[in-house]
């Protein structure tokens, strides 16, 4: 498990880009979400920044040292995930601040720098992974999987805090069930490669599939799957029990799939 403040950290950093995006254009574009709602759903976003921060650091030698990261910008993704995060965050504080203000035009410009910062912090956090030297890793699936989590969980959670809320009915099945089409889109072909490639890749795509968890997370990615279809073919179902259940079973998924990513990396 000594991986795990990775998954937690990845998995956590992905949902907040796809939250706080999801937040802003909604806000921007539909309106209609009260200042106390937007406040407590802004507020869990910091909070769960925070804790993937805190997490982040349990799986460094030396976690008090953790600032050095920094002084590599130039040539290090992991300096440029450290800084472009932490802007990010940086810049949700500072949404949640107007917002608190009431200052729409300028929640606007920063939800559009923030939203841009956060791509960047995602995709600088992919790079760190896409090695040579662990072929499962080094390919453009590594980006995919990293931004479909954000897709996946994000707006789905948003949806679901103005659901508790009774705030805001939100379609979000429309924008979930594309992305579940994409990500198992993306699993497909990624195994295919997997199976294709070198005896590591191979080796890779096999101890996966004897996982548990990754049957686990087939039948949990499945059930989210259902849960959105229904949601979208009946409008009754497009409520907080839905939303929620959907969100906790994808919340899964994604982690058990973020595991086995660690999990069964094989080095050249």
């Amino acid at each position: 498990m000594h991986d795990l403040p990775l998954v937690i950290f990845t998995v956590i950093s992905q949902l907040l880009l796809g939250g706080f995006v999801a937040f802003w254009w909604l806000e921007r574009t539909k309106g209609g979400i009260s200042k106390h709602t937007g406040l407590l759903i802004l507020l869990s976003l910091l909070v769960l920044g925070g804790i993937s921060l805190l997490v982040s650091m349990l799986h460094l030698g030396q976690p008090l040292h953790a600032y050095r990261a920094i002084l590599n910008f130039g040539v290090s993704w992991l300096s440029r995930e450290i800084v472009f995060y932490g802007a990010f965050l940086g810049f949700i504080l500072l949404y949640t601040w107007f917002w608190y203000k009431e200052d729409a035009a300028k929640r606007d410009i920063i939800g559009w720098i923030g939203s841009v910062i956060g791509v960047i912090a995602i995709f600088s956090s992919a790079k760190i992974y896409m090695i040579p030297a662990i072929p499962a890793w080094d390919s453009a699936n590594t980006l995919f999987a990293f931004f479909l989590t954000a897709l996946l969980l994000g707006p789905l959670y948003v949806a679901a805090c103005l659901a508790i809320r009774r705030e805001k009915a939100v379609n979000i099945s429309r924008l979930s069930i594309p992305a579940l089409v994409a990500a198992a889109i993306v699993g497909v072909v990624y195994f295919s490669t997997l199976l294709a490639g070198l005896p590591e890749a191979v080796e890779t795509a096999k101890l996966t599939f004897m996982h548990a968890f990754f049957w686990v997370r087939v039948v949990t990615f499945i059930a989210a799957s259902a849960l959105m279809v229904l949601s979208y073919k009946i409008s009754k179902f497009r409520n907080v029990k839905i939303y929620s259940a959907a969100f906790a079973v994808l919340l899964a998924s994604e982690c058990l799939g973020r595991f086995l990513f660690y999990e069964t990396a094989i080095h050249l």
